[in-house]
């Protein structure tokens, strides 16, 4: 075996130990799925354009024949539920975008620079909407980041307790930044977590895999959005005083 078939084996065999999901106590996270990130029309994937024509076209083409329908999916399932869905934005407060890390300011200057905009747009921007094809319902929360995961930069810790929550289900854009960044910090804080793998992507599926791997290898586990669905629909939709544990509640890879 090569290192890397080791390292492999090794996710596998985590994989058949059970994870203990709650699905009655579980929420959806919906990472920037904005419309700046799901369209290719926006000063965000024309910098890239800019740089390497075609550069994009892959990962547009997954968001809109994968990513969505699969989102769409998800929200279905969690709604049905009465289950939390928070979804997530990446934007600046300040015009000038000065609210932001580093990183971000100069990815800023560069769109400035072949473009003569922000690819980062404030808050205010229409850009800056969940796209309209995963719209929230009233009553479903929106939150704003300035960085790549959520818990540096909004409330988003205090209010799943508050919530009672302590199982995440994350999805989004993009996987190998702020999906599985989120996804991290939020196992990090002691929450279970499902990264849905085809229910995010990469610019490059070389990307969006390795990100999986790495969180699959130490932070949780990763499935596809038929498996996730298949849990949650088999949960009992009230539990019951003194009942067994619901079996729903050991998500086992390789049982679905």
């Amino acid at each position: 075996m090569t290192e890397h078939e080791k390292i492999q084996e090794i996710i596998r065999l985590k994989d058949q130990a059970p994870i203990t999901i709650d699905p009655l106590k579980s929420a959806l996270l919906i990472v920037d799925v904005q419309r700046y990130f799901a369209r290719p029309d926006y000063p965000f994937a024309q910098t890239f354009e800019k740089q390497v024509p075609g550069a994009t076209a892959g990962y547009f083409e997954r968001v809109k024949s994968t990513v969505l329908p699969n989102i769409q999916r998800l929200q279905g399932v969690f709604r049905s539920r009465d289950l939390p869905i928070i979804y997530f934005g990446s934007g600046s407060y300040l015009e000038d975008g000065r609210d932001l890390p580093e990183w971000l300011r100069d990815f800023n200057q560069l769109s400035l620079m072949l473009l003569g905009q922000r690819a980062i747009p404030t808050v205010t921007d229409p850009s800056w909407q969940i796209d309209e094809r995963i719209s929230p319902l009233p009553g479903e929360l929106v939150l704003n980041k300035t960085s790549s995961g959520p818990l540096n930069s909004t409330k988003l810790d205090q209010t799943l307790h508050n919530l009672g929550v302590n199982s995440l289900v994350v999805c989004g854009l993009t996987t190998a930044v702020c999906v599985t960044q989120t996804a991290r910090e939020t196992a990090d804080r002691g929450f279970r977590v499902i990264v849905v793998e085809d229910a995010c992507t990469e610019m490059s599926e070389e990307m969006h895999q390795a990100a999986l791997l790495t969180f699959s290898y130490v932070f949780g586990r990763v499935r596809r959005t038929e498996e996730v669905v298949k849990l949650f629909s088999t949960a009992k939709a009230k539990a019951e005083p003194g009942a067994a544990p619901d079996p729903a509640r050991m998500f086992v890879s390789g049982t679905s």
